[in-house]
């Protein structure tokens, strides 16, 4: 009986646990608030700074070792606010960029919600990415895929990069998306939709104004 006891406490504390290591991954239009001119992929520990030097005041101390103190800022798991995408086991956790000097230090949104930023120091420059750049790299390992909120007007493949070219196909359930090349706010993309049949088209991923319409899988497909 009190081994019984003790498996339901463990059962109970894993499903209060487990959640808050969850990935995040923007999955609709609405997910992210803020995109800035790109993305930074953040270590496991790092410092945010009020302003870009280092006598400034510190924001946040940030250390995934010890997430119960790292994480949780006044209650609020600050992944789910903060990060475009979080996939640790991926070495992935992407913060909007908002303004980049040249001086190795990045003004990044730290609250989707609120637009609340700060500043960090990288050197490392494969670590900043234009959304382009997060494109190739990560969407050609991955897949990417579409957001799931687009209207049907927006999920159309055509003939040339241009809403007034010939329509290829109209998707009603795009999935396995890959692309060859990008070109402007257009990317050639092979998309398998019910039918399991690929269709090969030019599809809008970005908008004049730099919101996105689908974004990297960053799960192996199947």
């Amino acid at each position: 009986m009190k081994k019984f006891i003790l498996s339901v406490i463990f059962f109970i504390a894993c499903s209060i646990v487990l959640p808050v290591w969850a990935d995040i991954i923007p999955l609709s239009t609405k997910s992210v608030k803020h995109y800035g001119i790109g993305v930074i992929n953040v270590p496991k520990n790092y410092t945010v700074y009020q302003y870009p030097y280092f006598d400034s005041k510190v924001i946040r101390e940030v250390n995934y070792e010890n997430l119960g103190k790292s994480a949780i800022v006044n209650t609020v798991d600050m992944r789910k606010v903060s990060y475009i995408a979080y996939v640790p086991s991926n070495n992935v956790a992407l913060l909007a960029v908002d303004l980049n000097p040249g001086n190795d230090w990045y003004c990044v949104f730290l609250n989707q919600e609120t637009g609340e930023t700060g500043w960090i120091y990288n050197d490392n420059k494969d670590n900043f990415m234009t959304y382009r750049q997060l494109f190739y790299r990560y969407g050609k390992k991955y897949g990417i895929r579409f957001f799931n909120d687009l209207t049907k007007d927006e999920k159309v493949l055509y003939s040339k990069e241009d809403k007034s070219s010939q329509i290829i196909d109209e998707l009603s359930y795009p999935k396995y998306v890959t692309f060859t090349v990008i070109r402007g706010n257009w990317l050639l993309a092979s998309v398998n939709d019910m039918t399991k049949h690929a269709k090969v088209g030019w599809f809008n991923w970005r908008n004049d104004d730099g919101t996105l319409n689908m974004f990297p899988n960053f799960k192996e497909q199947p």
